[in-house]
């Protein structure tokens, strides 16, 4: 009765506000769970799009490219300190960027990603590269919350630094692995020339590309090309354009519960290694004092005892020279690749509390880490496509191309001559070297009784170096004296034979 009386007494002007804010407030999407449940493709769009909706003065949703599936590739970028929402000075107003960009014609266009030295450094993070890894993409989503609907306590990491995050790089595959088959890794653009499927998105960038898997029937395919899917191409485009404002970049992936920082490509470690170690223990660390879970952390080929070619992370930290880059392998080995529904909070809430830490020390360290002056790195690590009109500085030795790079980027070979080197091949050029370094040692007259190289390592180009064997000339009973020992037609002894042989 109270509510009726008020409603009565409300005026024409009161009235029509109300209803303005009412149906202001149906077109707002609704939002998903996305802390207690494995969201699908649509479900997860339809979150960024409620969060560019509800924060839309510093939350823009952006479309980096199409699948083969036509599924669209989004990214989420998080810009706190804008004119909008911060009081800024006027030469810091200036610069800041707007929330659209005028057109030519007078109207607003979609928002887009500045770049530019009046921008502030940025974190990118992306998940979902592997299709059946779904906890990456409840982790990527579970930054985004803390980001944006809990933005009041990470408001410190907010005001220092922006955030780029792609929660899904393979739609289609992830959607294939929730429908289909749950242990499917690549994404689902199909081959031409065999009647398999997909492509691994992590072996499909041009750093070290050719040292890669090229059977396609392998969950690890390299695919046909460097950037050969559509999803790295999009991931290519952002990042390329996004370098000179990017400070760390992080990539999401189960379930090693470790914290992994390049090289991945080869078992050397970067230059700023001890800077990379410190941002990924500070992680580390952080988690562990939230619940106790331990993280291991380490070079990616080290502790997955393995090379891996053609990653995201070797991309950009390697061609891109970004600052930081690690790889965050969730837990657990126990869980699997889809852990209960139960721990998706838990492992996102821990994970967070990691990320958080890592972005504030990669701030710390903004400057004590100078990429531009590093040596290129070793030859050949782009594609030869990548590699017209480029001068690359070939500063490797002929083994160091074969442990590293893995291929023969020659331009007058065939293309079946540029795949990885064989076992046979590089045990061919293990002997060329040993038989240059015989005849180098041969030109030094080395004094009597040094040998240049053991015997018997390639008894086919060198001469014996063991003495004949003499028959001792035991008798049939073995105690000498006798016409000879028992001999097969082919001139050795028996098994049953008594024969002691002698050397002269």
């Amino acid at each position: 009765m109270a509510t009726i009386t008020k409603r009565k007494n409300q005026t024409t002007k009161d009235r029509s506000r109300t209803d303005a804010t009412t149906a202001l407030r149906r077109l707002v999407i609704p939002r998903p769970d996305i802390l207690h449940t494995y969201l699908d493709y649509k479900q997860v769009n339809q979150y960024l799009q409620y969060l560019a909706q509800r924060y839309a003065h510093f939350v823009h949703v952006h479309i980096l490219g199409h699948t083969h599936e036509k599924r669209e590739i989004r990214a989420l970028e998080i810009n706190w300190m804008n004119s909008e929402n911060v009081e800024l000075s006027p030469q810091m107003r200036e610069h800041s960027p707007r929330l659209f960009d005028i057109g030519p014609n007078g109207r607003f266009t979609v928002p887009v990603i500045h770049v530019g030295e009046h921008c502030r450094k940025t974190v990118f993070i992306e998940a979902g590269t592997h299709a059946r890894e779904w906890i990456s993409v409840s982790t990527a989503l579970n930054c985004i919350y803390q980001l944006t609907e809990r933005y009041t306590r990470n408001i410190e990491v907010l005001r220092k630094l922006r955030f780029i995050i792609v929660p899904l790089v393979n739609p289609d595959g992830y959607e294939y692995s929730r429908t289909k088959n749950p242990k499917w890794r690549k994404n689902r653009r199909p081959h031409k020339s065999a009647k398999f499927v997909g492509t691994d998105c992590n072996r499909n960038y041009d750093i070290f590309w050719n040292s890669g898997p090229s059977k396609i029937n392998r969950n690890t395919y390299k695919g046909e090309s460097p950037f050969s899917e559509p999803e790295t191409r999009a991931m290519r485009c952002i990042l390329d354009r996004m370098s000179s404002n990017l400070l760390f970049f992080l990539s999401l992936h189960s379930y090693g519960q470790s914290i992994m920082y390049p090289w991945g490509y080869c078992r050397d470690n970067p230059i700023y290694w001890r800077e990379l170690s410190s941002l990924a223990n500070s992680g580390k660390s952080a988690i562990k004092s939230y619940n106790g879970r331990e993280y291991r952390t380490g070079s990616i080929s080290c502790l997955t005892k393995r090379t891996i070619a053609g990653s995201v992370v070797d991309y950009v930290y390697g061609v891109l020279k970004v600052p930081m880059a690690l790889v965050m392998e969730l837990p657990s080995r126990e869980l699997g690749f889809q852990p209960p529904v139960e721990m998706i909070s838990q492992i996102g809430h821990e994970s967070w509390y990691g990320i958080r830490e890592m972005c504030k020390r990669s701030f710390d360290l903004r400057h004590q880490i100078v990429r531009e002056k590093e040596p290129p790195l070793p030859w050949p690590s782009r594609h030869e496509s990548s590699n017209e009109g480029v001068a690359i500085e070939n500063t490797s030795t002929p083994t160091e191309e074969t442990n590293t790079a893995g291929g023969d980027f020659a331009k007058t070979t065939s293309k079946k001559k540029r795949s990885k080197r064989t076992t046979i091949r590089a045990q061919h050029e293990n002997i060329l070297r040993l038989q240059r370094s015989l005849k180098a040692r041969e030109a030094q007259d080395l004094p009597e009784g040094i040998q240049a190289l053991p015997p018997g390592l390639f008894p086919r180009q060198m001469e014996p170096q063991h003495p004949p064997i003499k028959q001792s000339g035991l008798s049939r009973d073995g105690q000498g004296g006798g016409d000879g020992a028992i001999l097969t037609s082919r001139g050795k002894p028996t098994i049953s034979s008594p024969v002691s042989l002698v050397l002269l």
